[in-house]
């Protein structure tokens, strides 16, 4: 469905382009930076969980590891204790599995919605939990909630990401890798959030999104197994 969604986006431009002189905003800010806009951007966004913009304590001293293991593969619905998490599937079962995640809100308005699937969705998802949120799963044997480490990296994975705790703020070139597909989210209190899309069908089609991160925005990365962040002078 989203591959859908995308080549009849891109034909839209494409129609657009050939009908007016003058590219509308539209289609001007998806030719220079890979961003959507518009109605376009409210129907990938959708509903907005307002824990997005919060954040948890990164400490992580009470936080154990969990495993669901959802019977017949049904699904099964925990809701984790306050912490910093790293959701995956088990890694050495085979064949691989394949599973939907969802994490709500108390609200049930969804935070997280990916594909744990190692070859067309993602190994893993990390998140802050508040201890309200929900985790759900299912199609899996087993899943996987692992107390994630906070450092400073320019190499970030699917889920939910703080700049200024998880990047530095400052200029960045984003470049996902080879044969991926999906978005990057950036949302700032106050601010209507932001969506790129990333479309990589091999290395010499490589897309560099330029971006001016802030403290305190929250990335969030989705249908990605990772985004590169170049720093630029």
């Amino acid at each position: 469905m989203k591959r859908m969604f995308l080549f009849l986006f891109i034909s839209y431009l494409f129609v657009l382009i050939g009908c007016s002189p003058e590219p509308s905003e539209k289609v001007s800010r998806y030719q220079e930076n890979n961003e959507i806009i518009g109605e376009e951007r409210e129907d990938l966004i959708g509903e907005i969980s307002d824990t997005i913009y919060h954040s948890v304590d990164r400490s992580n001293s009470d936080v154990e590891e969990l495993m669901i293991s959802p019977p017949d593969r049904k699904g099964e619905s925990i809701i984790p204790s306050e912490g910093r998490y790293t959701i995956s599937a088990g890694v050495f079962e085979d064949p691989p599995q394949s599973g939907r995640l969802l994490v709500y809100d108390e609200n049930e308005v969804l935070l997280i919605d990916e594909l744990l699937d190692f070859s067309y969705g993602v190994s893993s998802v990390t998140v802050d939990l508040n201890g309200s949120h929900t985790v759900h799963v299912d199609g899996l044997d087993q899943a996987f909630l692992t107390p994630a480490a906070t450092e400073i990296s320019n190499e970030l994975t699917a889920g939910i990401w703080e700049v200024g705790k998880d990047i530095e703020a400052g200029s960045y070139a984003v470049i996902p890798a080879d044969f991926s597909f999906g978005y990057l989210q950036i949302f700032e209190e106050g601010e209507l959030p932001r969506v790129f899309e990333f479309l990589n069908s091999s290395p010499e089609s490589a897309i560099n999104v330029q971006l001016q991160l802030k403290d305190g925005q929250k990335l969030k990365i989705s249908r990605l197994e990772m985004l590169q962040f170049e720093e630029q002078s």
